[in-house]
């Protein structure tokens, strides 16, 4: 049975939303000069501390393309998060149901990589709360073509490459797309609180459940403590963790 949870308890969360920006000022990664390459950009601590996945009070400032999440020394309480009204640059993050297990968030994307401890994340004051940096949206592409951002037409996805130093664990089973080239992508949220298998995928695509014989884990990925990630679209509302890809890089020389 597939485990559904709300998406904080601390550094318990999750960016799973189909972020609420346009594709004005996003580029495609090309355009943007990034280029990673496509492994895990770091092994985790052996004595790594899991945690479950809670609700995320997480903010957008759409002006400088940032994510952060309500954790730090005086984090805005859960009951006050449905009335709570941020203005312009800031938006809220949608809520979104999460089928993975387990994550760990390691640092905020401006933190160096050899920071220690509650140093790694980076925190900012707004509207008398303390908000953690929890990532960055870089990039945008779409498959086959140019398509909405928010929520794909049929056949269309849409990838975001952005940077957030987190790793995540399923551990019992994903419900994967593959391009049928060796790109490969787990679903980590939906709209609905239920897969669905029905979604019309990109020719060559296609969609299926695996029972895993072990936890999937999804590092980060690039050199050197990178930490990019492709969170990937689809017209049903939902999104997945790319965790394999056809080339060494991406994206590939050939794109």
């Amino acid at each position: 049975m597939i485990k559904m949870k709300s998406i904080s308890s601390l550094f318990g969360y999750f960016i799973f939303g189909i972020f609420m920006f346009t594709s004005c000022g996003f580029e495609s990664a090309a355009e943007a000069g990034i280029k990673y390459k496509t492994k895990p950009a770091f092994e985790l601590p052996k004595n790594i501390q899991w945690q479950e996945v809670g609700f995320a009070t997480e903010l957008i400032n759409i002006k400088e393309n940032l994510v952060v999440i309500g954790v730090g020394d005086n984090p805005i309480p859960r009951n006050e998060w449905d009335d709570f009204k941020p203005r312009l640059p800031w938006k809220k993050n949608i809520d979104r149901h999460i089928m993975i297990d387990k994550t760990v968030f390691l640092r905020s994307p401006d933190a160096p990589s050899n920071c220690q401890g509650a140093a790694c994340k980076t925190q900012i004051q707004y509207k008398g709360y303390s908000w953690t940096k929890l990532a960055n949206p870089l990039a945008v592409d779409y498959i086959p073509a140019k398509t909405n951002l928010l929520k794909p037409e049929e056949g269309h996805l849409v990838v975001k490459t952005i940077k957030k130093c987190q790793a995540v664990v399923f551990e019992n089973e994903i419900y994967q797309i593959s391009d049928n080239e060796g790109n490969l992508y787990a679903m980590h949220a939906t709209e609905t609180g239920a897969p669905n298998l029905n979604v019309v995928l990109p020719e060559g695509f296609s969609i299926k459940k695996i029972d895993l014989q072990k936890p999937l884990i999804i590092l980060p990925f690039g050199e050197n403590e990178d930490c990019y990630f492709n969170i990937v679209g689809d017209h049903l509302g939902q999104g997945y963790h790319q965790y394999q890809y056809a080339s060494d890089y991406y994206p590939s020389s050939e794109s």
